[in-house]
């Protein structure tokens, strides 16, 4: 919490709650982060484009927002001094699991999964559908990826430590 010269308190909820005024479907706060120093507020967002195939606002729809929240920031009155930066999730976003595995099937993703004797691994799978507490993962191989009949295996979703969506170029 920051206290400043016109003795308003400016908190990361307070911003996070103007954001989601500013922002417009099919546009959504993927994370938020305000380091408040003396004087000083350093406001980072990510932004998730929710009609995009990964998710990835484009350059436009941040340059857009950035815009928009710097008005709604400017009003709080010059002793709030401020840096913003708005971003893209992007491309190879970290997955919020459980809900993204539904979100991004079909799509290449490495996940950070376990093997025996209690090491993990990340391997690249192509997501399945999601049926109650597992996912369908085809491992992915750039060898065999474009046999047919390649084998998938359910997986618990509550094994799967992190992941990120993975692009192949």
């Amino acid at each position: 919490m920051e206290s400043f010269g016109n003795g308003l308190v400016y908190t990361e909820e307070n911003i996070r709650e103007l954001i989601l005024r500013v922002l417009a479907p099919p546009l959504a706060l993927f994370s938020l982060q305000v380091q408040n120093r003396k004087n000083h507020a350093l406001i980072e967002i990510e932004l998730d484009h929710l009609a995009d195939k990964t998710g990835s606002a484009s350059l436009e729809d941040c340059e857009t927002v950035s815009r928009r929240l710097k008005e709604e920031l400017d009003l709080w009155g010059e002793e709030f001094d401020f840096t913003l930066q708005v971003s893209s999730a992007g491309a190879e976003r970290v997955l919020r699991l459980p809900e993204d595995l539904s979100r991004f099937q079909g799509l290449l993703v490495k996940l950070e999964v376990p093997l025996e004797a209690g090491k993990w691994d990340k391997r690249l799978y192509r997501l399945g559908p999601v049926s109650g507490d597992s996912v369908e993962l085809t491992l992915y191989d750039r060898k065999t990826r474009h046999k047919k009949n390649q084998k998938s295996v359910s997986m618990p979703i509550a094994e799967i430590r992190k992941g990120n969506l993975y692009l192949e170029i």
